[in-house]
This record gives C-alpha cells, sequence and structure tokens, in this order.
C-alpha cells in the first residue's frame, strides 16, 4: 500500500473564502451548479450552489482523518490501494420552513486543491 504525500500546508478557511470570491472555483462543477438540499428535520426541500457559501464563509473545515482509498484499475495482486488524508468542507444549510440547519459536505479540502492545479479535460474535472 502506497502512501500519498500530504501537502505541507492546508490553506485556511479565510483563504478558501478569498480564492473563491476571485474565481477559482468557479469551474468546479461541483461547487458552482445548483443541487437540491433536503431538510433532515422536516423534508423541505431547496436549491443551493454550494459555491455561495464558500464565498461567503458560511463553511467550515471538518477534522482531517486518513482513509484508505481502493481504486477501479486492478494491479496484478488485486486493486490498488493508498492511505490519504481527507479534511471534509462542511457547508450547514438552515431550512427556510422550520430553521433547522442540516450539514453538507460535498468535497474534500484536498480534492478542492486538486481541482486547482489539474488541467480541466473535455469539461470534466478527474
Amino acid at each position: 500500500m502506497r502512501r500519498r504525500p500530504r501537502p505541507t500546508r492546508l490553506p485556511s478557511r479565510e483563504e478558501i473564502r478569498r480564492n473563491a470570491e476571485g474565481g477559482l472555483f468557479d469551474r468546479n462543477p461541483l461547487l458552482a451548479a445548483s443541487h437540491e438540499v433536503q431538510c433532515k428535520h422536516c423534508g423541505c426541500r431547496r436549491r443551493v450552489i454550494f459555491l455561495e457559501h464558500l464565498r461567503s464563509g458560511h463553511f467550515e473545515l471538518g477534522k482531517t482523518e486518513m482513509v484508505e482509498v481502493f481504486h477501479a484499475a486492478p494491479t496484478p495482486t488485486g486493486l490498488h490501494r493508498t492511505v490519504e488524508n481527507i479534511t471534509p468542507l462542511i457547508i450547514r444549510i438552515k431550512c427556510n420552513k422550520c430553521e433547522a440547519e442540516t450539514s453538507y459536505s460535498p468535497l474534500s479540502l484536498e480534492y478542492l486543491l486538486f481541482t486547482t492545479t489539474t488541467k480541466e479535460r473535455r469539461g470534466l474535472y478527474i
């Protein structure tokens, strides 16, 4: 099992907010597209754009955890595995009906950084 190196320093919440305001994540389809979310308390549905929450600073960074990742490409010894650090990006959305907050974690901070350093291919991030 191979371990991927961790970046020396993860950006702060404020740096992420500034980058979002500056348009760095505008082409990320997981953040820029409209998503339907459902309140876990009353079931009310609404449409949100996660990027708007990053721009406004209404998000938190979760605790970084090490997870084992299996890759779909098989190797002679089986599926390829690595251990990676995952820091959830947590967005809390208040229900318009009952005002309860529901947490969503559309992607990890590491994936967000990966998409900013990877060239877009055929309109998709890989």
